[in-house]
This record gives structure tokens, C-alpha cells and sequence, in this order.
């Protein structure tokens, strides 16, 4: 039996066979989580001792792993462990709560934007840049980032519709006022508190989480530099463009650089993969903290090319989206 601490002092106790989430679980201990298969990287924690990964963890780097981080949905103890636990996640157990659909609006061809009222009573919180998980009838659940600060009233998504999308078709087609049942906040995937300049860079409707985490950073007044990178196929995909333009010209610490896999011969902005445009603009990552979002095969070449590039792995900090590799845009 192994004894685990974290940052703010409280402890648990942990068997070898078990791995910490399963662990803080039973000691009714809350953890940031997401997929619990070692995937999403959603419950990465910096942390120090030993800990072994008999299924693998393949969100984990061996960049983030020399940096001390560890998959809390994996790893099994093999010592005492102590766990940095970000402050601002306390108190912000997932629960489940009942939606009801208010609006959609067709951001693209294949981006539905979509506004959810929140039930009264006890207020929803959530960190900008966390997300939820839709419960379905049959057992199954759905994962969409929340796209807006919090106000208290409702909930956005930006939500890719793609043929053989069950889920997301099916919403496209309901009625205003359908009951949606989530369960959220969830993921670790927020701004930290420090004074380094940020790169945020988002590949297709990864921009709902960092949109929602560029939101709050802008009403708050904060001070650090923006560099903002978004990656989509061509121009028609850029659904937003317009209105992260204007942020740009409003504020004099944000930038805001587009980036088509797939452009026209008219466009004269960067192109290809964004991570690879991030590289070529920033050469020198080693000031920067990096907040990431999109689908794997972006963070996965980002977790190597950006600590190359000199990034400090424990400040790349992501939302990897598990599905959205099947309309990720190739070269």
C-alpha cells in the first residue's frame, strides 16, 4: 500500500495493483479525467515518485514523462506519490445535470453552433476550456468542449456534422427544447495562472475550447501577449474568422493567424499544418506556455515538434479530440 499526496495537503492511500484515478475514486478524492484510457491525456498531472503503465499510456510522451507527468487513469503506483493538483479545479466535481436545446445556428457547411440552457438552481461552473459529456439512451456519451466563458445561462458547442455522425445529425435535426442530459465539467484543459506569453493554437472546431479560454482572458483585462494559430482545411472552414479578426484589431496583446491545409491559389495567408506554421513563426518555443486543442494527429506532432522546438513539455497543456482525426485535413 502505497500513500499518495497531493499539493493541497489532502492524502489517500493507494494498492499497486490499482491504478491513482481508480485509487482517489474510492477515497472520494476528486481528479481531472476524461477518457480513461489513457488517450485523451485529460487526467495528465505533474507529479513525483514511481508509477508503472502495464496497459500502456499512450497520451504520455516521453517529453511530458521526463518532465514528471503522469496519466492518473493509468499509472499504478510503485511508491508514495505527491501530485501537483491545479487550486482552481477544486470544487469543481463533475455532476450531472439536464439541458434543454435553445438555439443552433449553422456556423459552416459542417459546423452546427449550438446554444443549451442550463437547468436553475445550483450554478454550473466550469473553467473555460473544460468540457462535457452528452449521456445517450443506450449507456453511450458524447464529448463536446464548452465554447464560451461561463455566463451562468447557457452552454455552446461547436459541433462537426459529418456523415455517419449519428449524434450530431440527430441534433441538427431535433426540436427546440429537447432535454440533453450531461455530466461536467470535465478535463484539465485551462488557462494556468503564470506570466509567460501563451500560444494558442487550435485545429478545426478545436477552437470551441480555446475560443472559450481567449473569452475570458480578454473580459479579465489580462495582460499577456495572444499569439492565436487555427488550422482548417480551406477558407469556407474558417467560420469564424471574422469575428477573431476584429478581437485582434480591438486588442492590442491578441494575434490572430489562420492557417488552410488546403488553400486556393488566392490565399496569401500561412498554409499547411499549423504546428508546422507555429514552429516557423516561433523557432524558440522556450518562453512560451502553449494551450492546444484539435484532433490527435495535431497534438501528437505538436508533443514532439514543440518540445523540440525548446517548449517546456509541462506547459503544453491540450484537449485532444478523439474523433475529430477522421475529418482532420491532410496536406
Amino acid at each position: 500500500m502505497f500513500t499518495i499526496t497531493l499539493s493541497d495537503g489532502r492524502t489517500f492511500s493507494a494498492k499497486p495493483e490499482h491504478t491513482v484515478l481508480a485509487s482517489a475514486r474510492a477515497a472520494h478524492v476528486v481528479l481531472p479525467y476524461g477518457c480513461e484510457s489513457g488517450s485523451c491525456g485529460a487526467c495528465r498531472l505533474p507529479g513525483r515518485g514511481t508509477v508503472a503503465y502495464p496497459g500502456g499510456a499512450p497520451a504520455l510522451s516521453a517529453a511530458e514523462a521526463a518532465a514528471g507527468q503522469m496519466l492518473t487513469c493509468r499509472a499504478q503506483p510503485r511508491s508514495d506519490l505527491t501530485l501537483d493538483l491545479p487550486a482552481r479545479l477544486a470544487g469543481l466535481a463533475p455532476r450531472r445535470i439536464t439541458t434543454r436545446l435553445l438555439a443552433r445556428r449553422w456556423l459552416s457547411a459542417d459546423v452546427l453552433g449550438v446554444s443549451l440552457k442550463l437547468p436553475r438552481g445550483t450554478p454550473f461552473r466550469y473553467l473555460p476550456g473544460q468540457y462535457v459529456d452528452v449521456l445517450l439512451d443506450d449507456g453511450g456519451r458524447r464529448s463536446f468542449s464548452l465554447a464560451s466563458a461561463p455566463d451562468g445561462e447557457t452552454l455552446q458547442w461547436h459541433v462537426r456534422v459529418v456523415p455517419g455522425g449519428r449524434f450530431a445529425q440527430a441534433l441538427a435535426a431535433a426540436p427546440d427544447g429537447q432535454i440533453i442530459r450531461l455530466e461536467g465539467p470535465l478535463g484539465s484543459f485551462f488557462v494556468r495562472d503564470d506570466d509567460r506569453p501563451l500560444l494558442m493554437v487550435a485545429g478545426g472546431t478545436g477552437l470551441a475550447p480555446v475560443l472559450a479560454q481567449l473569452e475570458a482572458l480578454l473580459a479579465e483585462g489580462d495582460p499577456r501577449p495572444v499569439d492565436l494559430w487555427w488550422g482548417v482545411r480551406g477558407e469556407a472552414d474558417l467560420y469564424h474568422h471574422e469575428a477573431l479578426t476584429g478581437l485582434a484589431m480591438q486588442h492590442a496583446n491578441l494575434r490572430y493567424h489562420p492557417v488552410l491545409g488546403a488553400p486556393g491559389a488566392d490565399w496569401t495567408g500561412a498554409r499547411g499544418f499549423v504546428h508546422e506554421a507555429v514552429v516557423t513563426a516561433h523557432p524558440d518555443l522556450s518562453a512560451y506556455a502553449v494551450y492546444m486543442a484539435g484532433p490527435p494527429p495535431m497534438i501528437d506532432a505538436a508533443k514532439t515538434a514543440f518540445p523540440a522546438a525548446g517548449l517546456d513539455a509541462a506547459q503544453l497543456f491540450y484537449d485532444r479530440f478523439e474523433d475529430a482525426f477522421k475529418t482532420w485535413p491532410g496536406r
